[in-house]
C-alpha cells in the first residue's frame, strides 16, 4: 500500500480511538476491495455496518460508542451520555440519538444497542467528549428524565442532576433555562424533570419561573430565603396564598408576572389580597418582571431592607 495511504488511515483511526469508516478510508486512497481484503487477513475489524477498528487498537467501550455514532451519523445520550460526562453507570446498552427521518430501523434492533431519534437536535445540545459526539450536560439530564421510572429510578435521576451542579458542570438557573425551552416543544421527561429541579428548590411544580429568578437573585445576595406559595390564615380561616413569606418577620412577596397578573381582575384580586394581608400586620412588596430582570439590585435592597427594619421593629418591642 502506499506509504501516503498508510499513514492518513493511521491517523484518521488514531483519532478516533483505534476506528475508521469506509468513507474515511475511501478518502485515504483505500478502495472498497481493498478494504474487505484487508478485513479477511484480520488487519480491520468490522466495528458496525460501515466502521472498522485497526486490530492494533484495542476494543473498549468508548470504542462501542463511537462506533455506533459514526455508522449512524449519531450523538451518544441518555445513559450512555451521562456516563461519559462521569453522572452515572453506562447502562446496559450503547445509547445514541439521531435526526429523526434517518433509517435505523436494523441497526436499532441489535443487542446491546439503543438508537432514539429527536426531530430537534440543535448543535448547541452537542459536544464532544474527546472525539465523541455527545448531548450536553443539560440535554444528557433532560434525556434521563425521558427514560421514565421503570428504567431509571428516581433517585438516580436525582443523583446525578445533584453530581452535575456539584461539579459545576451545570447550574440550577441554566436548567431551569434548558427545561423552559423544552417545555415550549412538548419534550419528552419535561414533567419528571421538573418534578426534581422543583424539589433542589424547594418549590411545587407550578410555581412560576419569575418566582425562582426572584429566590436565586435573593441566594446569590447571601438573604435568607422565603417560604414560598404559603397559605395564610387568621384565626383558621384561609387569607390568601401567597408566593414568598418570611413568617417571621411576616414580610410577603408577591411576584406579578406578565402572564399571570396582567389582567384587570387580576390586578384588583392582587390589590385586593396586599390590603387584606397588610391589615393583618404583613408588609407586603409586590415586585414586577421588569424590575426582576433588569433591576435585580433593586429586589436585594427593598428585601434587605425589610427584613433588616422587621428585625429592629422585633428588638425593640
Amino acid at each position: 500500500m502506499d506509504p501516503m495511504t498508510e499513514r492518513a488511515i493511521a491517523e484518521r483511526a488514531r483519532s478516533q480511538l483505534g476506528l475508521i469508516t469506509a468513507a474515511q478510508l475511501r478518502e485515504a486512497g483505500l478502495p472498497a476491495r481493498s478494504a474487505a481484503r484487508r478485513v479477511a487477513q484480520g488487519l480491520l475489524v468490522p466495528a458496525g455496518h460501515h466502521t472498522y477498528r485497526l486490530a492494533s487498537a484495542p476494543p473498549s467501550r468508548r470504542a462501542d460508542v463511537l462506533a455506533l455514532c459514526l455508522d449512524l451519523h449519531a450523538v451518544a445520550s441518555h445513559r450512555t451520555a451521562a456516563w461519559l460526562h462521569g453522572l452515572a453507570p453506562p447502562g446496559p446498552a450503547v445509547e445514541v440519538t439521531v435526526a429523526k427521518g434517518r433509517s435505523t430501523r436494523r441497526r436499532s434492533s441489535e443487542p446491546g444497542r439503543r438508537v432514539h431519534t429527536s426531530t430537534n437536535l440543535p448543535d448547541d445540545d452537542i459536544v464532544r467528549i474527546g472525539p465523541i459526539p455527545t448531548t450536553s450536560v443539560a440535554r444528557t439530564l433532560l434525556g434521563l428524565a425521558a427514560l421514565g421510572p421503570h428504567e431509571l429510578p428516581r433517585t438516580d435521576l436525582v443523583a446525578a442532576v445533584e453530581d452535575a451542579v456539584r461539579r459545576r458542570l451545570a447550574s440550577d438557573r441554566w436548567l431551569w433555562w434548558v427545561l423552559e425551552r423544552r417545555r415550549c416543544r412538548g419534550r419528552d421527561g419535561v414533567s419528571r424533570f421538573e418534578d426534581v429541579l422543583a424539589e433542589r428548590a424547594s418549590l411545587g411544580p407550578t410555581e412560576s419561573w419569575l418566582e425562582r429568578e426572584v429566590l436565586r437573585i435573593l441566594s446569590e445576595a447571601g438573604l435568607p430565603l422565603p417560604a414560598v406559595q404559603r397559605r395564610v390564615r387568621r384565626r383558621g380561616a384561609f387569607v390568601a396564598r401567597v408566593d414568598m413569606l418570611y413568617p417571621a418577620e411576616r414580610i410577603v412577596i408577591e411576584a406579578l408576572g406578565h402572564a399571570h397578573h396582567a389582567s384587570r381582575p387580576q390586578l384588583s384580586a392582587d390589590a385586593a389580597r396586599a390590603s387584606r394581608l397588610t391589615l393583618l400586620g404583613f408588609t407586603v412588596h409586590q415586585v414586577t418582571y421588569d424590575q426582576v430582570v433588569h433591576d435585580p439590585r433593586w429586589l436585594v435592597e427593598v428585601v434587605g431592607a425589610a427584613l433588616r427594619n422587621a428585625r429592629r421593629a422585633a428588638d425593640a418591642a
